[in-house]
């Protein structure tokens, strides 16, 4: 797949910045795809740009649609793979309602994607803040989790029905460890994506999540002052879509 990339920058007539740029993201697209072109893939990226900007958005989908049918035309590939161009960011905004998340503590066989969804949605963590959790933050006899976001603080009570899904991943330093290592922000999305694909639930992103648990936040009477302390956010501001 290397050369096909290299001989598909070949055939593009455009600048050095240019070939850098297409050079990226089909070596993005390749890592979150780990090489595999189809329709279950395609759907894994997709799920990894709705985090991205717009105008990044649709650089990428532009770049990866030339990519995959330079494959086609070259006969790489059998057949012409295409993603589907990203939703508008000016559309007309839907109102946010809660999703039944029952669904999240049914049996799956990817455990780390389960976990990462879960304590998005029941706690609001970040990806990122989900990276660097050491084992030593939680506190299971206590059921509080202290997360860390440069020189703050804030302890969160960890709900009953997670309890077991988190001791299961407390072998190592970090919940999710790699040899005494945290893992890339790319793995966590690539964890996320699948287990949100096996569940069927491929339009849920990480924002999504996070806001569901805005919404049961709210739904139990919290200010959004008080959500955003335990977020760990400075001010309410970025919530005022909330009210």
């Amino acid at each position: 797949m290397k050369q096909a990339i290299e001989s598909f920058i070949k055939s593009k007539k455009i600048g050095l910045n240019s070939q850098k740029s297409y050079t990226y993201d089909l070596q993005q697209f390749l890592t979150v795809t780990k090489g595999e072109i189809s329709q279950q893939s395609l759907l894994i990226y997709q799920q990894f740009l709705l985090d991205l900007k717009p105008a990044a958005q649709k650089r990428k989908v532009s770049t990866i649609n030339q990519f995959l049918y330079f494959l086609y035309e070259s006969g790489h590939m059998d057949r012409f793979y295409k993603l589907q161009a990203m939703a508008s960011s000016g559309r007309v905004k839907k109102r946010m309602e809660r999703e039944d998340l029952s669904l999240l503590f049914r049996e799956s066989p990817f455990l780390d994607g389960q976990l990462i969804t879960l304590l998005i949605a029941l706690l609001g963590l970040t990806p990122s803040e989900i990276a660097e959790l050491k084992s030593e933050q939680i506190n299971l006899n206590f059921q509080v989790m202290t997360v860390e976001k440069g020189a703050t603080k804030r302890v969160l009570s960890l709900p009953k029905e997670l309890l077991s899904y988190v001791e299961n991943h407390l072998t190592g330093k970090y919940v999710f460890d790699k040899k005494g290592s945290p893992y890339s922000r790319q793995w966590f999305f690539n964890r996320l994506s699948e287990y949100l694909l096996y569940i069927g639930k491929t339009d849920w992103t990480a924002q999504k999540l996070r806001e569901q648990f805005i919404l049961q936040q709210i739904d139990e009477g919290k200010s959004l002052d008080q959500i955003a302390k335990e977020l760990g956010l400075k001010t309410s501001v970025s919530l005022d879509k909330f009210r």
